[in-house]
């Protein structure tokens, strides 16, 4: 019986070697713990002591195997009765969530801002459980030494996605969480970018965003920016989704995904892959790029701190309203770089664009790209570069527009819409393994991926019964599945109501972006921890074409605004155009809830009904809140709903020429007696009737209840 038993063993242990091959540093330690992990088919407090002991040794057991003892141990937990505190209570007390052991004893009060709603024992471990069982999906998968391979390397996998182990927070420091996330990129010097022009609301902001993260990541935060260190993508930085650093395909930033957190973090920009963390373009198949991308790879630092500028005051304005907090990205720091990753090691910016065996191959194609761009600044009306000769003089005066310059970001996310609409198509894990990952993959690959995306989306996702025989059946199969269903529907509505309260917001404030902050790959989805349950929202990102108008004399410049006002709109939920709808944020939405007619005109009428809500909401609080008013001009408050007014008659007009009469002149005396040029009731007009479909279909905005 005793040979049979480790004939029995060297199986499994030759098994889990195979797997493990090329996963884990110390492939050896990985197969023996594993092999231990399938023999537990209970609870086992020694277990859990000993994976508690591992996933701590930060300096004796590789990071890659402590992750693994991590989950292995939120699958010891979920085999726990919640009818039974007192083995919780011991873990909770290993894992410093209590203070001493007892069941009258209560955990931390900081898990209230990791989303739980109480600290009384008994009602937070259900939550503790809950959130854990989120992996059930995986969890339920492992069947001792019946465990099929492809079940193993689905948990193995997910091992290595620090931000789902829930546990891992509590068992990694912020100082060597630092460190591993070091280790992933290449950094040089910078210098914090102080703008003495900045309201101090900017700085203020700031602190804030700060001041409200959950302690772990307030810490790894502060570490990240205690240096003025610039970040750069790496060719060891990961792409793949859930990394611990990730550098997302198709994008130029970084993101990093804590462990055990669902806080994540924004280094933008962080430069290309290769030997050209930065260059200078000027023109792209045969058309010339915008002048803020003529900088490649990077951010500019005027465009930084406009960009800063506008998103920390809507973020005030938004809070002062709503009384909370806008979904937006928190800018943390700004950083202009100093030096840059080069063939040579870290060089200095100047040196970098000028010297030709710093920048490496294309140089030469840099460097005229560099002159056509600054002849552009030139001609565009730049006049303070600096009349500097020869090919130093180039370079400086190209930076001398540019300035490099960096941002961390946090609440971020890096599931933009366009993106988790085209990974739930049909050729989703070809675009992201094949074309995008460059790599191949099996039917199991696939399916964890869209078992990753629909957790996402959903906040928690159930699987569907059914095997996976292709992209489209198996995520068609999975929202028809009763609970994700409903989640589907009950979240898709909920997102068009977020939507609908931040547009609305911005629009009362006569704000518009030309379309940049609600394009579907700049608007995100992220779930997250709350009150003790998943939930989902919407984040809108890049902010850099932002306009919140605040004119002396508060006149509305409706004949450029609304235009721009109507592109915003456009990619938010454009139906006309069946093209466009796809692209839109709606058409994503659609594209990745799947929901059906009924469920999409009651998603409408609740997004309507909130737009109108803020629209309202906002204009009021702006005339009557003495916190809000100091942020905008006498003049601008004095004519804030002067437009309103005038939208109002205009589309209440019904062709008869007494009522017509009427109201024009009514108009023209409540013009005049604010001082308005005597053409602009005529200027107007022609706006609002050039501008007819935009009001008529946001006409609900004008209407008094």
């Amino acid at each position: 019986m005793r040979n049979r038993g480790r004939i029995g063993v060297v199986s499994s242990r030759s098994r889990s070697l195979s797997l493990l091959a090329d996963k884990f540093s110390d492939v050896h330690l990985a197969a023996a713990l594993l092999d231990e992990f399938l023999r537990r088919k209970a609870y086992s407090k020694q277990f859990c002591l000993k994976l508690l002991n591992l996933a701590r040794q930060k300096h004796e057991v590789p990071w890659d195997v402590r992750r693994l003892a991590i989950l292995m141990l939120e699958h010891q937990i979920l085999k726990l009765d919640v009818g039974k505190p007192d083995q919780f209570d011991f873990l909770l007390v290993q894992l410093k969530l209590k203070p001493a052991a007892g069941l009258s004893i209560g955990v931390v009060a900081s898990v209230l801002r990791e989303g739980f709603s109480t600290t009384e024992l008994r009602p937070f471990i259900s939550e503790f459980r809950t959130k854990l069982a989120r992996l059930n999906r995986v969890h339920n998968k492992i069947q001792g030494a019946r465990t099929s391979p492809a079940a193993l390397r689905e948990f193995i996998q997910l091992s290595r996605q620090d931000c789902k182990l829930s546990l891992a927070r509590y068992l990694f420091t912020p100082e060597e969480t630092v460190a591993e996330i070091k280790k992933q990129l290449q950094i040089t010097d910078g210098v914090r970018d102080r703008d003495t022009s900045e309201p101090d609301r900017v700085e203020s902001e700031m602190k804030r965003a700060l001041k409200r993260l959950p302690d772990f990541e307030a810490n790894v935060l502060k570490r990240l920016c205690a240096r003025s260190d610039i970040y750069w993508v790496s060719e060891t930085t990961s792409s793949e989704i859930n990394a611990l650093v990730e550098y997302p395909l198709t994008t130029v930033v970084l993101v990093i995904k804590l462990p055990g957190s669902d806080v994540e973090f924004e280094i933008k920009r962080a430069g290309r892959r290769g030997e050209h963390s930065l260059n200078v373009v000027y023109s792209r198949n045969g058309y010339t790029v915008p002048p803020s991308h003529r900088l490649d790879g990077g951010s500019m630092q005027w465009l930084l701190r406009y960009e800063v500028g506008k998103a920390t005051k809507l973020a005030q304005i938004y809070r002062l309203v709503h009384r909370d907090d806008v979904p937006m990205g928190n800018y943390i720091t700004r950083t202009s770089i100093s030096s840059l990753p080069s063939p040579n090691g870290p060089t200095q910016t100047l040196s970098y664009f000028t010297q030709p065996e710093n920048f490496g191959k294309g140089f030469r194609g840099m460097r005229r790209a560099m002159k056509e761009s600054v002849a552009a600044f030139k001609s565009e009306g730049n006049t303070n570069l600096p009349d500097m000769p020869g090919d130093w003089g180039l370079s400086a005066q190209f930076l001398g527009q540019v300035q490099p310059a960096q941002a961390i970001l946090s609440g971020t996310s890096s599931f933009r819409l366009d993106k988790l609409a085209a990974y739930l198509a049909a050729d989703g894990p070809a675009n992201y393994f094949r074309k995008g990952l460059k790599v191949d993959y099996t039917a199991d690959d696939a399916q964890a991926f869209a078992d990753t995306i629909l957790e996402e989306v959903l906040g928690c996702h159930q699987p569907p019964d059914e095997p996976y025989l292709n992209h489209e059946q198996y995520v068609t199969a999975a929202l028809s599945v009763a609970e994700n269903r409903m989640r589907a529907d009950l979240i898709y509505k909920s997102l068009l109501q977020q939507i609908g309260k931040f547009w609305g917001t911005l629009l009362a404030v006569r704000g518009y972006t030309r379309g940049e902050s609600f394009v579907a790959r700049n608007v995100a989805l992220k779930s997250f921890w709350h009150e003790g349950s998943w939930e989902v929202k919407a984040i809108f990102l890049d902010h850099d074409a932002m306009v919140l108008p605040n004119p002396p004399n508060g006149r509305f410049f409706a004949h450029g605004d609304i235009p721009n006002m109507t592109l915003d709109e456009r990619y938010i939920w454009n139906r006309t155009d069946p093209k466009r709808f796809a692209a839109s944020e709606v058409g994503c939405l659609q594209s990745i809830y799947r929901v059906g007619k009924k469920v999409d005109a009651e998603a409408q009428k609740l997004a309507h009904a909130e737009l109108k809500k803020a629209y309202q909401k906002t204009q009021h609080e702006l005339l009557t809140n003495p916190d809000l008013q100091p942020m905008f001009s006498k003049g601008m408050l004095e004519r804030l709903r002067d437009w309103d007014a005038l939208v109002g008659g205009f589309l209440k007009m019904n062709g008869d020429k007494a009522t017509t009469a009427k109201w024009k002149r009514e108009m023209k005396q409540m013009m005049a007696a604010k001082k308005y040029p005597k053409d602009a009731f005529d200027a107007y007009l022609a706006v609002m009737k050039k501008n007819k479909e935009f009001l008529v279909r946001n006409s609900f905005l004008y209407q008094t209840d």
